[in-house]
This record gives structure tokens, C-alpha cells and sequence, in this order.
């Protein structure tokens, strides 16, 4: 017997083959099955359905002898169950009783019945087929169709006719209730190439509005074509924007301004979210601006950004840096930016050194900060990691694998040897698919909302959103900055309910803090410290191949000498393909020091910037490199390593005072323009040279008597004459 699926497979339309030649199933009438032959010699056949199925050599053929089933409109196979009904039901309901309608009519002019007649009826004399050809059929069943007041002509129930024995039912479903509106409506395809090309080339220009594009559009447009020709191809202002909306070329409705884009950065469906059963299977790490302003080592206000690495499965923050970022100065247009700062490899490093050390409490925290008492299995990770006695409620977690940005900060070489040393696999994310890394995105706005928002000196996300005097206020140090960060990171973050973090089996229950899920998960994955030693850290560090000459290292156009070097100075490093060079670890936050590598006995060898005591204070490259510009500006060289140095130790005295109030009360001139108002009254002095008073001659002394001039007579006193 054949099964139900094989009979359900049956249908109005298909190619069966049956004793040996193949079949048009042309009608289905009760429980007999009309069988149009496909063969030129062969004859058609009426058969019950049962007979059909159960025969030896019965098949369901997807192409009859004439070649491959034809396709519809939408390329679909007539053969691949276009003949069933069931294809009706996404139709119109006007569609589908066209349909029912003609199916009847022209199951009637092929087989003498129609659909609805009985088993045993007979067919009507005029639609007989034994008695009257196709032609007249056709021309009964149009003059029947046009006395019930239908438009029919013999042609339209002969097309209709031979529609639906090349695709049944679908056959003779009205095409035109299948058209889907255009994408760009009536737009001249001429001009959607020219707007697309338009778009394009304001991709990496400054958002404009609309009417921008309309109007570079139209220009493009009248360079092209003639103007005439242009102004009949040109759509209305209305019907192009529009025509933006259906091509994706998103824009604000409040303003108008055209978006950067297309939603491209969104993943493919059906989305996948990450997924982590265990501490450390898997963490994100990225960067972000901070939106905050801040005073960096020589007391500039500075732009901020944060790099942090989170756990998916616990969505603990394991490790979080502030650095500054800044572009710096240039001496000239050929001349290299100096004074510049933003995240470097060795931020990235030293948060791989974070995630594996437990956080000490710091002066000053509060005492919710601390690990007991926090949510952690405080005394359960003491009695493993004696570390943890005192630290701070941050737990530990070593990486399994690192889903990383594409940025050179964490794709450069140093980033992936480190993450080698350590036993971490790494994952970069797909290039412009922020989704890939969702959680450290959404942790950054969470961080930008439960903290920046609150420190001084927060600018917003945009200059739209950014206060007056932001850059007046008392900013905070960068120092001031990290040390903030790290204890709201241990009482703001680790110890609040997080609404990811639910028992997948009761659901009901509150959410659980990053602390409570850690603990969770170590009671049953367990926990195992890992310790860096001194010179593991060391190997965390950015790699530099110099050579030791007599003068000693020459790193960042600063020289490092000590006595160690005596025995590797000129001397063959070992390294192939390296001669003389040496492998020199240097950490930027700490350049007053690097540290020679020798593989021979897997040792370091230290050596001390040489112009360190002109200094004495602790400094960074960055003050380093403000250094530099400061004296680039004055005429010197960046060779010249003592004057920098004295730069140097001048920068960090004058952070240290903090502003001169005579330098922030000091008045600065002011480009005012072209002065305006009322002329000047005109000088009556001018042009008249200014007198040399050493030329003029003094007045001859007059013999007369003072009394004879009318003057007041003083009396001389005795001795006044001599």
C-alpha cells in the first residue's frame, strides 16, 4: 500500500508516470483520477485513485517528457505544488474566487464537467468532447460567460485553458495581484546610480540635512543630462524623500539630517547571543571614550578614554584603566606629532597583569569595598589565594578566551604574545560588528551612566549635551580618576543586581550581583590562583631589538646605561637574524628603567635612564613627550636628552604648584575684526614736528621795576642780596 504522504503528493497539475508512460493529472473527480496523456501516441485515461497508488510502476515525476516544469512569475516550479490550493491562500480573497471561477469553467471546456459536477453526470452537448472540438468549446464558453455580463472573449478561455495545463491552479492566478511595488517607485533608474553614488561620497563627510542631497543630486543630475532632460528625470523634493526612506538612507525626522549610513553593523539573523556556562570561558575587552575631561601629569585638560575587560559569565569587570587622549602638537607640517596620548599595547598588557592579581584595598576606600563581606566565598578563596586577605570586592578570574576589538591596540604583536604566555586564546571580532562584543558596548554605557555622569568634568556623549564651563570646573586628575573607577567598580558594580544575572530555573528570583554569580559558579567549577612573578611581569611587556654600544641602549631617543651591560656591550645577542641586537623590555608609564632580556640564562639585566637625577620625580612618556614639543618650539632637537630632562623636572614642578593665579588672571588679546563705529575726531596737532626743548633760548632779564608792572611788591629781606 502506499502511504498517505505518497497520496497527499498527488495533486491538480502533476506528472505521474503509470503503465509505463506518463500522465497529466488533469482533473480530480470523487475518487477517479483524469489521466491526460503526454505521449503523442498515447491516449488519455480515467483511473480511480486507489488503482493509481497501488501501481507497480506509479511515480511522481518533477519534469514530464516535454523538458523541465515550467516556472511561475516568481520562479517557482509548477511541478514543485503550484497546482495545489493550498498556494491560494496567501492570495487576495478576490484572487482566490477568480480562481475558484475559472478553474470551474475550465475543467469544463477540457473534460465536458466541471468541478462541482457529480461522478455520474454527463457533460452538457456543447461541451461534449466527443462531439465538438476545442475551438468550439472555446467559443461556447465565451458567449456563455459574455451573456452573464463577464468581458470574455475565446482567446482569454484559451489562454486560460492552456495556463492551467502548464501550472494548474496557479496557472490561472491573475499575475498582475503578485506585483510588489517597486524599490525606487518611478524613479528613473539613471538617476538612483547617480544618488547612490552622491551617498557614497558623503559617507566620510560631516552629516548634512536632506535638502543638501536633493541638491547635489540635482546637479549631478544637469552635469549628466541636458538641463531639460534633467528636470523631467528629477523626482519632486516630496517623492525623494521617500524615496530615501524606502532605499534605507536613514535620517533624522526631527531635523532632517542624513544618518552616516545604513544599520550595516547589524548582524545577520537569527541572532546568537553570548554564552558562557563557566568564569573566564569567555571575556570581552575593548575601548571607549570616557566623556569626561580631566587634568593629565602636567596639568593640560585632556579628553579621557577606558579600556576594560568583562566576563560573560559573571559580567564582572575584571580589570579597568583610564588613560588620556590626546593628539598633541606639531613643529612643523613633515614633522612627527609630539606630546600625543591614548590607549597603547601596554595598557592592554597590564590589564591581562590586573585580571590575575587580586585588587588591594587602597587609603581612602571605604570599607564597603573590601572582599568580606561582599557577596565573594571570602574565607574559601583566602584559604587558596592568601592574596585575597584584605583585597579588594573584585574576584579573580583568569581568561580562557578573549573576544577582542580589531583595534592595533590589542591586534599588535605584543597584545597576542602576551595572551600566548598566559594561555589565553583570543578571538578578534568580525570587522564593523559591534554585536559580536555586545556586553562590554552595553557595559560601557552603563559605566558612562552610573559613574561619568556623576564626576566633574563630565561633557556628554555630544558638544549638543555638553555644559558651558565644563572645562572651568575643578577636573580631577588622571591618578584621581583610576583610583574612583577601581573603588566604584568594587562597590558600585560588583556588589549591584544585575538583571542579566537571574537562576535560569527560578526565574522569579531577584537578579544576582556579579560577586553572588562568581560565588555560584565557584562552588562548582572551583578556583585556582594563578601567581605572577617579578619577571613574568616583565614578559608582559612591549619588546624593542637594540644593539648595547659603549654609550649603552638607545630606546625612545633616550639612552639607558648601568654596569650589567658590560658584557653584552658589542657583543652577539644569539638571536638569528638578530646580530647585536638584544630583546629590551620598556614600559612606557615607567621609563626612568628597561630591562635587557637574556635568553642564555632566561635572566634580566637593568639599566637606568642617565639623566634621571635631573629629574628625581616619577614620569611617564607622555610627559616625556610634552617635554620634547616644548623644546622643539624653542629651537632645540629631540637629541639633545639633558635639556629635555630639564624640561622634564620643569613640567612636573609646575604641576605640582598647580595654575599660577597671575597666569589664569592674565589678560589675552582678543582677534576682535575690523574695527567699526564712528571715525575719530581729527588730530588739530598733526603734522606739526614735537619742539626740542634743549634749543630754546631763555628770555633776556628785564631792567624795569617790578612795581611798574602792575605785580605785587615783595620785600626783600636783609642779607638777600648777597
Amino acid at each position: 500500500m502506499k502511504t498517505s504522504a505518497v497520496a497527499a503528493a498527488v495533486s491538480l497539475g502533476e506528472v505521474v508516470r503509470w503503465q509505463g508512460s506518463t500522465y497529466l493529472v488533469a482533473a480530480l473527480q470523487g475518487s477517479s483520477a483524469y489521466l491526460l496523456s503526454q505521449s503523442a501516441e498515447g491516449e488519455d485515461a480515467t483511473v480511480l485513485v486507489d488503482a493509481l497508488l497501488n501501481a507497480p510502476d506509479f511515480a511522481v515525476l518533477t519534469t514530464g517528457s516535454a523538458g523541465p516544469a515550467p516556472r511561475d512569475s516568481v520562479g517557482r516550479r509548477s511541478s514543485e505544488g503550484l497546482s495545489s490550493l493550498a498556494l491560494l491562500e496567501g492570495l487576495p480573497e478576490s484572487a482566490q474566487a477568480d480562481v475558484t471561477f475559472w478553474l470551474d469553467h475550465v475543467l469544463e471546456v477540457h473534460t465536458g464537467l466541471p468541478g462541482f459536477a457529480d461522478a455520474d453526470a454527463e457533460p452538457r452537448a456543447c461541451y461534449n468532447p466527443a462531439r465538438t472540438t476545442l475551438r468550439e468549446r472555446y467559443a461556447t464558453k465565451a458567449a456563455e460567460l459574455r451573456a452573464a455580463h463577464y468581458k470574455v472573449s475565446a482567446a482569454t478561455v484559451e489562454r486560460k485553458r492552456l495556463a492551467w495545463l502548464a501550472e494548474g491552479v496557479w496557472g490561472l492566478v491573475d499575475k498582475r495581484r503578485l506585483r510588489s511595488p517597486s524599490e525606487q517607485g518611478r524613479v528613473d533608474e539613471r538617476v538612483i546610480e547617480l544618488l547612490h553614488r552622491v551617498y557614497k561620497r558623503l559617507r566620510n563627510k560631516s552629516a548634512g540635512t536632506r535638502s543638501r542631497l536633493f541638491e547635489l543630486l540635482r546637479r549631478a543630475c544637469v552635469k549628466k543630462f541636458k538641463k531639460a532632460e534633467a528636470e523631467r528625470l528629477m523626482p519632486s523634493r516630496a517623492t525623494f524623500y521617500r524615496l530615501l526612506q524606502r532605499l534605507d538612507m536613514s535620517f533624522d525626522p526631527a531635523t532632517g539630517t542624513i544618518h552616516r549610513g545604513p544599520d550595516t553593523h547589524r548582524p545577520v539573523p537569527p541572532f546568537t547571543p553570548a554564552l558562557a556556562t563557566t568564569p573566564g570561558e569567555q571575556v570581552q575587552i575593548d575601548t571607549t571614550a570616557l566623556d569626561l575631561l580631566a587634568l593629565d601629569e602636567t596639568g593640560r585638560v585632556i579628553s579621557v578614554e577606558l579600556t576594560a575587560a568583562i566576563d560573560v559569565a559573571t559580567r564582572t569587570i575584571l580589570a579597568a584603566v583610564i588613560r588620556p587622549r590626546s593628539s598633541g602638537t606639531k613643529t612643523g607640517s613633515n614633522s612627527r606629532r609630539h606630546g600625543g596620548r591614548a590607549t597603547k599595547a601596554v595598557d592592554a598588557l597590564l590589564l591581562l597583569a590586573d585580571m590575575c592579581t587580586p585588587q588591594p584595598m587602597r587609603p581612602g576606600w571605604a570599607k564597603q569595598a573590601r572582599a568580606e563581606g561582599s557577596g565573594l566565598p571570602y574565607q574559601d578563596l583566602v584559604d587558596t589565594d592568601e592574596r585575597m586577605r584584605g583585597a579588594a570586592a573584585r574576584p579573580v578570574i583568569v581568561p580562557d578566551m578573549i573576544v577582542m576589538d580589531n583595534g592595533k591596540v590589542f591586534a599588535g604583536r605584543a597584545f597576542m604574545d602576551a595572551c600566548a604566555y598566559l594561555g589565553i586564546s583570543v578571538r578578534p571580532a568580525c570587522y564593523h560588528s559591534p554585536t559580536h562584543k555586545a556586553i562590554i558596548e552595553r557595559t560601557f554605557r552603563s559605566v558612562k551612566t552610573l559613574f561619568s555622569q556623576y564626576v566633574t568634568g563630565y561633557t556628554g556623549s555630544s558638544l549638543a549635551e555638553r555644559g558651558t564651563k565644563v572645562s572651568g570646573e575643578r577636573l580631577w586628575r588622571l591618578d584621581q580618576l583610576n583610583d574612583m573607577l577601581q573603588q566604584w567598580i568594587a562597590v558600585g558594580w560588583q556588589q549591584r543586581p544585575h538583571g542579566e544575572l537571574r537562576n535560569p530555573f527560578m526565574p522569579s528570583m531577584p537578579p544576582r550581583t556579579p560577586n553572588q554569580m562568581f560565588a555560584a559558579h565557584v562552588a562548582s567549577s572551583g578556583y585556582v590562583p594563578v601567581r605572577l612573578s617579578e619577571e613574568d611581569r616583565l614578559r608582559l611587556l612591549p619588546t624593542v631589538w637594540v644593539q648595547v654600544t659603549e654609550r649603552g641602549i638607545r630606546v625612545r631617543n633616550r639612552t639607558y646605561d648601568s654596569r650589567a651591560l658590560r658584557d653584552y656591550r658589542g657583543a652577539e645577542s644569539g638571536w638569528a637574524g638578530k646580530g647585536r641586537r638584544w630583546p629590551v623590555r620598556y614600559h612606557p608609564h615607567q621609563p626612568e628603567k628597561v630591562w635587557l632580556q637574556d635568553h642564555r640564562d632566561d635572566s634580566f639585566v637593568e639599566a637606568e635612564f642617565i639623566h634621571q637625577r635631573l629629574i628625581g620625580d616619577p614620569w611617564t612618556e607622555h610627559v616625556w613627550d610634552q617635554a620634547v614639543a616644548a623644546h622643539l618650539e624653542q629651537g632645540g632637537s629631540a637629541k639633545q636628552e639633558s635639556a629635555i630632562a630639564r624640561v622634564v623636572s620643569r613640567l612636573l614642578q609646575r604641576a605640582g604648584r598647580g595654575p599660577s593665579p597671575a597666569a589664569s588672571g592674565a589678560s589675552v588679546a582678543l582677534e576682535r575684526g575690523p574695527q567699526v563705529g564712528l571715525a575719530p575726531a581729527k588730530n588739530p596737532y598733526a603734522g606739526i614736528p614735537r619742539p626740542d626743548f634743549t634749543r630754546i633760548l631763555a628770555l633776556p632779564s628785564m631792567d624795569v621795576d617790578p612795581r611798574r608792572l602792575g605785580l605785587p611788591h615783595r620785600p626783600v629781606l636783609p642779607g638777600a642780596e648777597s
